[in-house]
Order: structure tokens, then C-alpha cells, then sequence
């Protein structure tokens, strides 16, 4: 049967066709449009994405330059301050960016802020430094915590031999700064001068007294003379807490090698450093509480003579030596030690000089702190002195030293008023005389006399008679109050007899400078509020 097809169906079916091809490519059209646009999206997402990681990347090496430029305002902030320049530092600009520093020395601890900038990009880096303690700024430093005294300088020119060895007379002569809590009077040729050369950081010889300055006769004082001075507070030697902050634990190391007597074994590190209580030294030992501790070798003594220290001793670099007990310096088969090194040593009672102490080379330096104990209160109960001289032999010429004393500084006396023997000569110090409280340096004796009724020779007769009689060597102290000679001991005032008698033995302080560079100052001396940089404690990064 045939199938008749009308032409308008043919037409509807051309139609329809069409219509399906046009849906068709409408269909397509769109899709494509759709799939272009969602590339286009992605496109500038993708683009969006790159674009940011981009400037984080730039932000993050922006950061990271702004980091090194805050490490670069630190470096600068370190060497201005060995350089003794402190403060602020403007914005200083370098390279890309720029860096600046803030200095905040009232902080609780001293700190500074160095700040990096970049293209806005900030990174700040705190350290927080330290500096070394007032007195290791003078040649002379009393605290005065004791109350109202005197420090005194006299004598008249250059020190004479006399018979038997030793010297006698010369005139006190001060090569650096004093400060004083206190009253100062310079007598007869005594003087304070510019320090040593090359005096690299202009010690001129100043004088600073909380008290009144007096200076009489020909003595000179060629800095300042600056009375009625500020009060300077103490360190903070408790904060110090030395016995965590150490290199060398010297008791706890004894104690591990279970010696309580002599030296360490052969081979240890200390064995020629320290004795702990020798055997030879039972009277020393016995004059003091807890455990002594001898600065000496073990072997190769040279005995020299009584201005000499030949006997060397090697105290190591770089070491801060704790000692809870009394540390000595005092041998009965050497006048002296040289010593080789670059250390602190801290004793928890006190320290006994009583041989000489030299440098082996400019490398060479030596702390000696008298910390002494302290309660809950962080008050000084015990301790803390320097005994300076040999109080049985009268001997000690020269020391060289950083000296700081928590309480007194003593010459030549096993307590404040309790002399011993007569000096041989004056003596030299090449660092400082530093204590807390009061340096009593008296170096006047005189011949005491009493009026006795001896029994005499009269030609062939023996009699009974009223007679001055000397009674041998006592120390002398002038009260510039009555001024009056009186017995360092007694108090009692000398008679004219007795007047006559006295002699005078030199001190000779010279600064040593070199307590003022980072990289010669050796490790552990106390810290303070004051102008010798030592050092940066503590680094952080701040958010």
C-alpha cells in the first residue's frame, strides 16, 4: 500500500528539522558559552590565586628582608654601645627598606626594640642587655652602706728601701676615677690622675663624694672634684644567683670527686687551679667557717722574692668559678702567682690575698668577687670582704685584679679592728678597689710607748725608775673630726712621742680600661646600672 505524503507534511518535516538543527546549535552555543565563561572563571580565579600568592610571596620576602634589616639595627645598636654610645637610633634607611632602634634603659631589665621595615612589611626584634656594675668604673669605689666615713690619701714622695728589705713612705697616688658614699681627704703630696695610658675611654681623674671633698697640703686632683654626688644603687648580686650562673661549680666539683682535703686527681681540669683546706694551711683553715679553697698549683712553685709572682698558673678562658666558702691566695712556697687567663672568680665568704697576683700576658684578666651569704631578704648576713695584705708576714706588693667586696674591702687585718703585722712596703693595684660598704686602706703605723716603772742599770747599780718604754709597731688612723693621730685599734690619741714615730706606706691604683671592652672583660662580673656595655643577654623575635 503506498503512503501518500502531502507536500505540507514534507514542509512540517523541513520544518522541524530545521528547528531541531537551530535547537541544536542553540544547544551548542550555549554550552560553549557556558564552558567559556566558566574558563573565563577560572581564568581569573586562577589568575585572582596567582596574583595573591604572588604578593604573599612578595610580603614574605619583604618580611624576611625586614628581618635582616632589624638584625642589621642590632648589630649597630651593639657596636654603638662597645663603644660606650647608647640610645635611640632614627630610622635609618638601607636598601629597600629601613631600620630603627629604641632604647629603653629604665625597663625592669634594660632592652631594646630594633624595627625592620619593608614595603610596609614590619619585623621587630628585642634584646635585652647588660651592663657591668658602677664601681668597675673607678679606680676606687666605696658604697658606704655602713654610714658616714673618710677615705683618705697621703704621703710625700717615692717609697725608700730600708734595711733588710722592703720600702717605706712614698705618696698615694690614684690613676682613675673615686667614688665615694662618703667623705674624701687628700693629704701631703697624695693625688688622683688621668688612667694610665693610652686611657682609650678618658678617665680624667674625677673625684665624686656624697660627702665633702678636701683636699690639703700639695695633694692635686687633676679630673673633677664633684661633692655632695647622687647615691649610686647597688647591684642586684643576689640576682646574680651565681650559684646557677657559673662555668664551674669548684664545690660541687670537689664534692663529686669526694676530696675534702688538697687537690683534685690527676688529669682533672682544676687539679692546678685549686686546693680545697691543705693540710699546711690548718691555722688559715681554722680561722674561718665552712671549707677554704687555695688558689694554687700543684706543682712547679718558684719561691722569687717578696715584689715578684713567678710561679705560674694557668686559670683558664672564659670561666666563672663558684665557690660556696673562702677563696685564698696565699702559698707558703711562692711570694706571687702569674697568672694566664681570662676568668671570675665568686666566693660565698670571703677572699684572703696575701701573695702577690700578675698577668702573664694582655690576654690575662681576673675577677674577684667577695659575694657572702644572704637571708630571705636578700640582706648580706655573712661574708663579703676582701682581706687584702698578709696579716702574719705583712708582705703583698702587687696584685693585679678586678676586686669587688659585697661589704669591706680590709687591708692588712684579719677583721676591721684587729691588725696584724707592720707592711713591708706599700703595694700596687692594677684593676680596681670596689666594695659595697667601706676600703679601709689605712697604711700608717707608729712605735707605741707607755710609761713604766723598770728596774734600770745605773753605772754599777740597778734602780727602779718611771720610763717610756716602746711597746713595738701599732697601726695609726687620722680623724680628720679632732685632728688628731689616734691607734688604728684603740681609738686612743697618739702622744707627740709617738707622733714622731710615724710612717706612711704607698698605694698606687691604676685603672685597668681594658674592663670596659666586651672582649677583654672576663665573664660573671656583677651587673648594674651603668656605662660598661656587657653584653646582650636575651634575644627574641616580637609579633
Amino acid at each position: 500500500m503506498k503512503i501518500k505524503v502531502s507536500k505540507s507534511d514534507v514542509t512540517l518535516r523541513n520544518s522541524n528539522a530545521i528547528s531541531l538543527r537551530s535547537a541544536r546549535k542553540g544547544i551548542i552555543l550555549a554550552a560553549a558559552l557556558i564552558f567559556t565563561l566558566i574558563l573565563t572563571i577560572l581564568g581569573f580565579s586562577v589568575l585572582v590565586v596567582a596574583n595573591s600568592e604572588i604578593k604573599l610571596a612578595q610580603e614574605t620576602v619583604d618580611k624576611t628582608k625586614a628581618f635582616y634589616l632589624a638584625e642589621a639595627g642590632v648589630e649597630l645598636f651593639i657596636a654603638n654601645s662597645n663603644n660606650e654610645i647608647f640610645g635611640n637610633i632614627e630610622e635609618t634607611e638601607l636598601g629597600e627598606g629601613s631600620y630603627r632602634v629604641d632604647f629603653y634603659p629604665n625597663a625592669g631589665e634594660p632592652c631594646a626594640v630594633a624595627t625592620g621595615t619593608v614595603a610596609g612589611q614590619e619585623k621587630r626584634i628585642q634584646v635585652k642587655v647588660s651592663f657591668l656594675a658602677p664601681p668597675f668604673e673607678c679606680g676606687i669605689y666605696a658604697g658606704g652602706l655602713g654610714g658616714a666615713w673618710t677615705l683618705q690619701l697621703r704621703g710625700t714622695g717615692d717609697p725608700t728601701s730600708v734595711w733588710g728589705g722592703g720600702e717605706v713612705g712614698g705618696k698615694d697616688t690614684i690613676n682613675g676615677n673615686i667614688y665615694v658614699d662618703g667623705d674624701v681627704a687628700l693629704y701631703d703630696e697624695s693625688s688622683v690622675n688621668p688612667a694610665t695610658p693610652p686611657n682609650t675611654y678618658g678617665y680624667n681623674g674625677d673625684v665624686d663624694a656624697t660627702g665633702d671633698i678636701d683636699i690639703y697640703d700639695s695633694a692635686t686632683v687633676s679630673g673633677d672634684t664633684n661633692d655632695s654626688a647622687p647615691v649610686q644603687d647597688p647591684p642586684d648580686l643576689v640576682g646574680m644567683n651565681y650559684a646557677i650562673n657559673n662555668t664551674h661549680n669548684v664545690s660541687q666539683i670537689f664534692a663529686d670527686e669526694s676530696v675534702t682535703h688538697g687537690t683534685l686527681p690527676n688529669g682533672h681540669e682544676l687539679r692546678d687551679v685549686f686546693q680545697i683546706n691543705p693540710a699546711n694551711m690548718t691555722s688559715e683553715c681554722a680561722s674561718t667557717d665552712g671549707d677554704d679553697f687555695f688558689l694554687t698549683t700543684s706543682s712547679g712553685f718558684i719561691e722569687g722574692d717578696w715584689r715578684t709572682a713567678q710561679t705560674p698558673l694557668n686559670a683558664g678562658y672564659d670561666r666563672v668559678y663558684y665557690i660556696d666558702g673562702d677563696l685564698w691566695v696565699h702559698s707558703k712556697s711562692t711570694f706571687g702567682f702569674k697568672i694566664e687567663g681570662k676568668v671570675t672568680i665568686v666566693a660565698t665568704g670571703n677572699i684572703h690575698l696575701c701573695d702577690n697576683l700578675e698577668y702573664e700576658d694582655a690576654n690575662s684578666m681576673l675577677g674577684l668577687v667577695a659575694l657572702g651569704k644572704y637571708n630571705e631578704d636578700s640582706e648580706l648576713v655573712s661574708g663579703g670582704d676582701v682581706y687584702f695584705g698578709d696579716p702574719t708576714t705583712g708582705t703583698l706588693y702587687t696584685c693585679s685584679a678586678m676586686m669587688f667586696a659585697a661589704n669591706n674591702f680590709l687591708y692588712n687585718s684579719t677583721a676591721i679592728d684587729t691588725f696584724e703585722a707592720e707592711p713591708e712596703s706599700g703595694f700596687i693595684v692594677n684593676g680596681t678597689i670596689s666594695a659595697l660598704n667601706q676600703v679601709s686602706i689605712e697604711r700608717d703605723w707608729y712605735n707605741k710607748y707607755e710609761y713604766e716603772y723598770v728596774r734600770v742599770r745605773h753605772g754599777w747599780e740597778w734602780v727602779w725608775e718611771w720610763q717610756w718604754v716602746e711597746k713595738g709597731p701599732r697601726p695609726a688612723c687620722y680623724n680628720p673630726e679632732t685632728s688628731q693621730w689616734v691607734d688604728g685599734g684603740t681609738g686612743v690619741a697618739l702622744t707627740s712621742m709617738e707622733s714622731d714615730t710615724l710612717r706612711h706606706y704607698q698605694m698606687k691604683v691604676n685603672y685597668d680600661d681594658r674592663v670596659r671592652n666586651r672582649n677583654t672583660q672576663p665573664k660573671g662580673l656583677p651587673k648594674g646600672v651603668g656605662y660598661i656595655f656587657g653584653g646582650i643577654t636575651s634575644w627574641e623575635e616580637l609579633p
